[in-house]
């Protein structure tokens, strides 16, 4: 895998292939600055015959564009005082350990990462991490993310060890973006390195969570991939991010699901683009988000049709089902969200965690959270 990196003006001119206007040089400066622009040469081959999937990709002004938003629009409000190890909810928790991924989504609520953290995490860091979960019973579930953590099998590796030491620990969860992205990092002593942890006899599974937004994503290599994990054993589900002039059409994420769904891939979320800094131009609003499920259940079987799912700071909601808006605030873009979440599921985790501002409980003590949605206009295709 090579990797191919943008730091400056002159290179970013190549990438787009038209020579930035002077105007706009000190905000494309100071997106360079702030975050990562990388492509794998995978990816880059793809993108070139693929303009919906190079806007995923390619950098855009719009991010350092103060059009709404923010920087840390999900991040683990309970504090676990070890570096990269964040939880929100009693059963489960996130590992990330190293912050860099093949190549960038511009859309990535995380893509802040790279240039705000100080590196991967160490073996202390990561034991440290791994003796947390093993002190704490309810913890069942783990998710190892990023960043890409299939770059790092060294780091994978020794956390795949020190989990399995942990009884209570049943799913290991690895996020790999990689399947589109960098496919050929997938190889057989990674496929060798999942199976090896996977024990399904004793209830103890590895998972693998791709991440495909667009059946044009998937090339041959990924689909190859797709067929070796599954071959070997491996569960894989899918997580699409729903955007605006990318897949916000009935059609597009019809051919996507039946896609993955053919593969032996399960359609397990379509997540709401969350408002990240710059990203309120491809984001459609909740009601059109809602429409666009009501279309799905009408062209696919239950098997191929995810969760809509909106992340709030507090933790995912899944509109009309555990959680829906309560109220839309006049003149304003944000929304009031009720959750399916009460205060003691969090004090229970740490003592002293008080709600967020933007957060109040209900009548029936339930988490209400103020939630930016998208910007009003014409769906792309809703039928």
């Amino acid at each position: 895998m090579k990797l191919i990196e943008i730091k400056t003006l002159s290179a970013l001119e190549d990438l787009l292939g038209e020579p930035l206007k002077e105007d706009d040089a000190k905000d494309w400066s100071e997106l360079l600055q702030r975050f990562p622009v990388r492509f794998s040469d995978h990816l880059l081959k793809q993108l070139k015959d693929n303009p919906l999937l190079a806007k995923q990709f390619l950098p855009s002004i719009q991010e350092v564009r103060k059009d709404g938003g923010a920087s840390h629009c999900f991040k683990g409000l309970l504090g676990t005082g070890i570096k990269q190890l964040e939880r929100v909810y009693l059963d489960r928790c996130i590992i990330m350990p190293q912050p860099q991924c093949p190549a960038y989504c511009r859309f990535c609520f995380r893509k802040f990462y790279e240039h705000s953290q100080t590196g991967g995490m160490s073996e202390t860091e990561m034991r440290a991490a791994i003796d947390y979960i093993g002190r704490d019973q309810r913890i069942w579930e783990v998710l190892v993310t990023g960043g890409e953590p299939v770059m790092d099998k060294r780091r994978l590796r020794f956390l795949l060890a020190g989990l399995r030491e942990i009884p209570q620990v049943q799913t290991i969860r690895i996020a790999c973006r990689s399947i589109v992205t960098a496919p050929d990092l997938i190889d057989d002593s990674l496929i060798e390195l999942l199976t090896e942890y996977q024990d399904l006899e004793n209830g103890r599974s590895i998972e693998v969570a791709s991440h495909c937004n667009h059946a044009e994503e998937l090339s041959s290599e990924s689909v190859a991939t797709l067929v070796r994990l599954r071959l070997a054993g491996i569960h894989v589900y899918n997580q699409a991010v729903l955007m605006r002039g990318i897949n916000c059409d009935a059609a597009i994420l019809e051919a996507l699901f039946r896609k993955l769904r053919s593969h032996g891939v399960e359609c397990y979320n379509l997540f709401f683009a969350g408002p990240v800094l710059g990203l309120q131009h491809i984001r459609p609003t909740l009601q059109e988000a809602l429409a666009l499920k009501s279309a799905l259940r009408r062209r696919l079987s239950g098997r191929a049709n995810p969760h809509l799912i909106v992340t709030t700071r507090l933790g995912k909601v899944e509109l009309g089902v555990d959680g829906w808006v309560v109220r839309r605030e006049t003149d304003s873009s944000f929304v009031w969200i009720r959750t399916p979440y009460r205060l003691e599921s969090y004090t229970a985790i740490d003592r002293n965690f008080e709600l967020p501002d933007d957060a109040y409980l209900d009548s029936e003590g339930q988490i209400v959270i103020r939630y930016l949605d998208g910007e009003a206009s014409e769906p792309d295709s809703i039928r």
